[in-house]
């Protein structure tokens, strides 16, 4: 599948909203640049820091799964500005979910030029690094309220972005997993002929199970371990469940856990393709939350 990505549609007008005081429950912070020499000088955004925070912070939409769960954390990623100014190889170097994670990449990839490093007057290619702090505040929760009453699944973003989509290589997070998490977001509309499998009883019931019969483990807790556990499980065409692959774990002791919730799960109402029950992969989070 080809990864949706998003570039400006107008360069200024997408660095005026970063004066908007409305935001996504994201803030970002620059890495500073250490030169070994007084003829270097740093790639910079055009209108400076601030400029870009503002552009990240009112375009970077939050995850409603991680705002029902109650999760936040950081994410680090790195690019590189080249001579000419493009943004140039973006990658996360420090995860926090593969949604919040692809998110930040997809806005990242989309900013506008930016004025080059030079050395000795000479544009130069240079790396810089960004912090991405996820943390939900009440008018965000509100709003993922209000939207998720709107919305047939758990799979989308709250917030507004102003940027318009484009087709561009699936590469943003190395890995073909990636590409299953999002087909498999993408797949959650039902139709009369064509449905996902489902949990019997539905997603209430699946919170509820997991909820009931979670035990977290006592290193985890210890350590201040949280986050969410992704298994990619195959459901066949029978409602069983045949292939349980870890996609992202948090901690070893969290993982098994989460593996043996899943292995006792009973059977699951199976997908449906053209009317028929076919077997289906679904992504499954399971998420760790430690108490307040």
């Amino acid at each position: 599948m080809i990864y949706k990505s998003l570039i400006l549609t107008i360069p200024l007008l997408m660095i005026s909203l970063s004066g908007l005081i409305a935001q996504n429950g994201v803030t970002a912070k620059l890495v500073p640049v250490n030169t070994d020499s007084n003829n270097v000088t740093g790639p910079r955004f055009p209108g400076g820091e601030n400029e870009l925070y503002g552009f990240l912070e009112n375009n970077i939409r939050y995850p409603y799964i991680l705002v029902k769960i109650g999760m936040e954390g950081d994410l680090d990623l790195r690019f590189t500005v080249d001579k000419e100014g493009a943004v140039r190889n973006v990658e996360i170097t420090r995860g926090f979910d593969p949604a919040a994670d692809e998110e930040a990449i997809r806005v990242v990839r989309a900013m506008p030029e930016w004025i080059p490093a030079k050395e000795n007057g000479e544009p130069i290619d240079m790396e810089r690094k960004l912090t991405i702090s996820f943390k939900p505040d009440e008018d965000l929760i509100r709003r993922a309220k209000e939207q998720r009453e709107k919305e047939t699944g758990d799979n989308f973003y709250i917030g507004y972005s102003a940027i318009e989509e484009i087709d561009l290589p699936a590469d943003s997070l190395n890995s073909s997993l990636n590409n299953i998490y999002r087909e498999n977001a993408d797949a959650q509309t039902d139709t009369l002929l064509n449905r996902a499998p489902r949990f019997p009883g539905g997603q209430d019931a699946l919170d509820a199970y997991l909820k009931t019969n979670i035990r977290y483990p006592k290193r985890a807790i210890q350590m201040g371990i949280e986050g969410r556990v992704i298994y990619n499980i195959l459901v066949s065409a029978k409602g069983e469940i045949t292939r349980i692959a870890l996609f992202k774990g948090i901690f070893r002791d969290c993982n098994e856990e989460a593996f043996y919730l899943v292995k006792k799960m009973p059977k699951w109402i199976p997908g449906l393709k053209d009317g028929k029950p076919a077997a289906m992969e679904v992504m499954l989070p399971i998420p760790f939350v430690l108490p307040k």
